[in-house]
């Protein structure tokens, strides 16, 4: 066995062993800090001992059926709660992955403060409204435009410090947390496909080429995502809400009449056809750029620019509102009554006190 010493406690009741990576790995903790945090546990050592149970060092022996990596941050939680507490930063990049075992873990085991804990953690990373979103979006345009250019192309993959949204999708639906999806799925479905981030990082990237064959090649800046986590029902959603969002921009530019100046270079026809230029296309973000649009109150269009700005700005209300139906997901529900709106400040208090 491979023992994590600081979770192999000398008076330790019970040897918990889980492998990972073709290896077994023991964990001798207390039956009674496990049951402390979790029903489930306390449940499964309520049993007595009987000469039948496998044992190990003259305690009882328990086979975990879970990812030996995955216990251990279980374990780690419980036992030194600010070690884990203080990894999850807000909007880390990579919690999506690196948490997502802990949290399905405490899920199967009940244990319910860090649940919670967990859960409100990455509620609070995706935005839930529309001002939350423009909010993001502005932190990650600075950050774009404060990047300096290394002569290392690993430097330069601003979304390193950005959200990374198939892998929210993943944990998402594996963790019943369906109300980061719509967010979470927009973000995505504003990413080209091509743009692989794994690979991206791979020490020798492979050429990456479009439907027509020709070469791609990634600009320093531009976002990429894990295309691989999704499953085959996932792409189906990003298929339907981006055909969804075309047909929106389509509607959006047709039901603009045309202006009085019936000009080829009219400022405003010119900014609702921005809506259909380029795949994928970013509307929320070229509706922000309509609705801000300014013009002196001379200009030939000058009303039919502040209709169209006003337009814009309703219509993204609309847009952000219908992120699910456009995808198809499902909707947040009471979430087994959890209580989980609780903030993370006040559950990390919760969870730091015991």
């Amino acid at each position: 066995f491979l023992r994590q010493e600081d979770l192999y406690y000398a008076d330790g009741s019970v040897i918990l062993l889980a492998a990972h990576a073709g290896k077994t790995h023991a964990f001798r903790v207390h039956k009674s800090v496990l049951g402390s945090h979790s029903k489930v546990f306390a449940d499964m050592f309520a049993l007595p001992s009987t000469a039948e149970n496998e044992k190990y060092d003259g305690v009882d022996l328990v086979q975990m059926p879970d990812d030996a990596k995955d216990l251990e941050d279980l374990l780690r939680a419980l036992y030194y709660p600010g070690t884990i507490l203080s990894m999850l930063e807000n909007r880390n990049p990579l919690a999506a992955i690196k948490y997502k075992g802990i949290l399905l873990l405490s899920q199967k085991y009940f244990v319910r403060v860090l649940q919670k804990l967990l859960r409100a953690r990455f509620r609070a990373d995706w935005p839930s409204t529309l001002p939350e979103w423009d909010k993001l979006m502005e932190h990650y345009a600075s950050l774009s435009a404060s990047a300096v250019p290394q002569h290392d192309a690993a430097s330069q993959f601003i979304d390193n410090r950005m959200l990374e949204p198939a892998s929210a999708i993943r944990l998402a639906r594996e963790a019943n947390i369906p109300e980061i999806l719509p967010a979470a799925f927009y973000m995505l479905s504003t990413i080209s496909p091509f743009m692989d981030f794994d690979a991206l990082r791979s020490s020798q990237p492979p050429p990456v080429t479009d439907s027509q064959g020709i070469v791609l090649l990634w600009q320093p800046g531009e976002r990429s995502a894990r295309w691989g986590l999704l499953t085959p029902d996932d792409w189906l959603c990003l298929a339907r809400g981006r055909h969804s969002m075309m047909d929106f921009a389509q509607v959006f530019e047709q039901q603009e009449g045309q202006c009085i100046c019936d000009s080829q270079i009219c400022i405003q026809q010119n900014n609702k056809k921005k809506l259909l230029k380029g795949h994928p296309q970013d509307l929320l973000r070229v509706l922000k750029e309509i609705g801000s649009q300014q013009a002196p109150p001379q200009y030939p269009c000058y009303n039919a620019l502040q209709a169209l700005a006003s337009r814009s700005t309703e219509t993204r209300s609309v847009l952000w509102e219908n992120l699910s139906y456009y995808f198809g997901l499902p909707g947040a529900d009471d979430d087994q009554n959890d209580d989980d709106d609780d903030g993370v400040a006040l559950v990390e208090g919760e969870f730091m006190d015991g």
